[in-house]
């Protein structure tokens, strides 16, 4: 997955969001150049490899393939009680 895939990948989880009117908030933490130490740390403490990392009342809930499943389940909305 290049750097472009990660955008995209990001790109389509705020948007996911937006449409179905969730309040969310984007962090951003560089990218694979610039701020990578952030980026790591965040991997690290996660146990995620990858980004975007989707977190709801503080847990991950993965990235943006995750939020898609649950949107699909049905099961978003029961998570953000």
């Amino acid at each position: 997955r290049g750097l472009g895939d990660v955008y995209k990948r990001q790109k389509k989880a705020r948007k996911k969001l937006d449409e179905l009117g969730i309040e969310h908030t984007y962090l951003e933490y560089g990218n694979y150049f610039n701020n990578w130490y952030r980026r790591n740390a965040l991997k690290m403490w996660t146990g995620w490899p990858s980004f975007p990392m989707i977190f709801i009342n503080g847990i991950l809930i993965g990235g943006s393939s995750d939020l898609t499943a649950l949107i699909e389940a049905d099961k978003l909305t029961g998570l953000l009680r």
